[in-house]
């Protein structure tokens, strides 16, 4: 009597199950203005990204004099970096960061990154003197080092921002409930849309402004849409459902090479029963679970 009178005040407290899978580990319930935010800031740094991206090449010759060899060298290299940097921004959003802090970091970069390439289009001294007849001078070396190490901080920023911001859009929605799953699947189908709808922008409105009316203006507009998208992004703080870091599959596999190499001459015994193929306990149906012993990976 004394347990069940002891267990019905705790049974008054329980949630519905709707109430319980509308909460993840952090206890915060679905909050819709969360994915909002992070599909407005994902549009907004498309713009940002494409203001710079899809108009380097012109940049590069019409205003620091580069040739058009160097030109086109110095945007594959760059664009090969870009595509990179997510990989090693995936790597410390599952590992160590979390996809929310991974976000916020790199925002610093790719910010910092913008700002320097907007006011290298600004002031005089960060340019080459403007060309007379068919005489360019080229850009200084102070000049390429200031501006491309901006290009670089935008390329590490956008790798931490393109892997981590779409994966922390999806932790906003619970999958065990019906209906906020297929909320989910309508926000991938959105944030893609937001994307394409953010290169359109810039690549028609912004690109154009950029060389028919000014350089600086075009940039400008870049940093101001990412400076719009952090001051969002960070004033929805409180609402985000944030998973911590629960390791990267890459881990994983380099320990299982590393075990491997370290028992390659290690003798496998003749009776497979005696090796230790973990906790039984754990495998709810043993048969399909396991896989022979054979030695057609040694």
């Amino acid at each position: 009597m004394d347990a069940e009178a002891g267990e019905a005040p705790l049974l008054s407290h329980q949630h519905s199950p709707n109430q319980v899978s509308s909460a993840n580990h952090n206890g915060k319930p679905f909050n819709w203005k969360a994915p909002a935010i992070i599909l407005a800031f994902e549009f907004l740094e498309s713009i940002a990204y494409a203001g710079i991206a899809l108009n380097l090449v012109v940049y590069l010759g019409k205003v620091l004099h580069g040739t058009t060899a160097s030109n086109a060298a110095n945007v594959d290299t760059w664009n090969g970096t870009t595509f990179l940097t997510p990989v090693l921004g995936a790597f410390l959003a599952d590992t160590y960061w979390g996809k929310y802090k991974t976000v916020a970091i790199s925002i610093i970069f790719y910010l910092t990154g913008l700002l320097i390439i907007t006011a290298s289009a600004i002031i005089p001294s960060l340019q080459p003197a403007a060309c007379e007849g068919t005489s360019c001078p080229p850009a200084t070396g102070f000049q390429n080092f200031v501006f491309f190490t901006a290009l670089y901080l935008v390329s590490v920023g956008t790798g931490g921002v393109k892997s981590a911001l779409l994966p922390l859009g999806a932790d906003q929605y619970d999958d065990s409930n019906l209906e906020q799953s297929k909320k989910k699947q309508a926000f991938f189908s959105w944030f893609f849309i937001a994307i394409n709808l953010g290169v359109f922008i810039s690549g028609t409105v912004v690109v154009w402004i950029q060389q028919n009316v000014a350089w600086s203006l075009g940039f400008g507009i870049s940093s101001i849409c990412l400076i719009i998208a952090t001051v969002a992004f960070l004033a929805g703080t409180p609402i985000y459902r944030v998973q911590l870091p629960t390791g990267s599959p890459l881990k994983s596999l380099v320990a299982v090479f590393v075990a491997s190499f370290k028992k390659r001459k290690v003798e496998v015994p003749a009776d497979s029963s005696i090796l230790f193929d973990g906790n039984d306990a754990d495998l709810t149906n043993e048969a399909p679970n396991k896989l022979a012993h054979t030695e057609g990976f040694r």
